[in-house]
């Protein structure tokens, strides 16, 4: 079985649980950016557990079922859906014959919307996965008019395991993000680090699967020397030379030279894949160790070896 794309919405890419593990060749672990969503959908459709699906980007995706019918899902931003041009329902398996155009609208919140198919999506494998990462060229391109997509077989035969799914009112428009301090919460001044933990900023339109770019208070820095190169990791919250943090996404860099400040927990990362322009977006870190033994200020070159 096949799917026909007729419009690929601007960024529609093919995501699965992306290529852990590879750090070390610089290679991310990339993958869906809102797992949970991702999730969802591969158990709505009775799929196994790790299924390719499809990750729109602010929805406008039309494709048409071709060599027989299948079962799909959406889940993630809230966006109509419709199928041979009436209206189905989100978060639930819907049915799409063969020959119906599928079409998913522009979302009313939110910003990632996840498009599920019983059986999983099918292409060549890169390092073991399927995943669009477009910042290093690898896996599939960006969907394009015209291109087949090839649903997978696992699990077609019988529509045993499906899930249900309960409505939690969509993304919101603030995000309260709780998050681990450090490693390098020393190099920034105590007013910075009460900062963080109590100050709001803004979602800009220069976010993508790299990271969250936001706009609002500077976090000045105590340590301003050059930081040697080191390893960075999806949440992580690195501040550059102009203070305003830079939340990495699933397609971050391997290596920064900024310090990074905090990690954003896994499951609230996943939630910047939902944050629009205009989102304002706060911070909870847990208490650092520097509060843990006393605050005595930003630690010597020395002193951190």
């Amino acid at each position: 079985m096949r799917l026909l794309v007729e419009r690929p919405g601007p960024r529609t890419l093919l995501q699965d649980g992306g290529r852990p593990g590879l750090a070390h060749l610089g290679v991310s672990a990339g993958g869906a950016f809102d797992r949970a969503a991702w999730h969802l959908g591969n158990r709505l459709v009775g799929n196994q557990a790790g299924a390719a699906s499809l990750e729109l980007l602010m929805g406008q995706l039309a494709l048409r079922a071709v060599d027989g019918d299948m079962l799909v899902a959406l889940t993630g931003a809230e966006a109509p859906l419709t199928v041979a041009g009436r209206g189905v329902d989100v978060l639930s398996p819907v049915l799409l014959r063969e020959g119906e155009l599928l079409e998913v609208g522009v979302p009313v919140r939110g910003l990632r919307s996840y498009l599920a198919v019983r059986g999983g999506l099918e292409g060549r494998r890169v390092f073991g996965s399927l995943s669009s990462d477009p910042t290093r060229q690898m896996g599939p391109a960006p969907l394009q008019a015209g291109q087949e997509l090839l649903v997978g077989t696992a699990g077609r035969e019988a529509l045993l395991g499906t899930d249900l799914a309960v409505a939690t009112g969509g993304p919101s428009e603030h995000l309260e993000l709780g998050a681990t301090w450090g490693p390098r919460e020393d190099w920034f001044a105590p007013e910075a680090r009460a900062l963080l933990a109590r100050g709001t900023w803004q979602m800009t339109s220069e976010s993508d699967r790299v990271g969250a770019r936001l706009d609002g208070p500077r976090l000045t820095r105590a340590v301003t020397e050059e930081l040697a190169s080191e390893a960075v990791v999806r949440g992580a919250v690195q501040v550059p030379t102009s203070g305003l943090p830079l939340v990495f996404g699933p397609d971050h860099p391997t290596t920064g030279g900024y310090p990074v400040i905090a990690v954003v927990d896994g499951p609230d990362a996943d939630r910047l894949a939902q944050a629009r322009p205009g989102c304002t977006v706060g911070f909870r870190p847990r208490r650092s160790r520097l509060e843990l033994r006393g605050d005595r200020g930003p630690l010597s070159p020395a002193a951190r070896g």
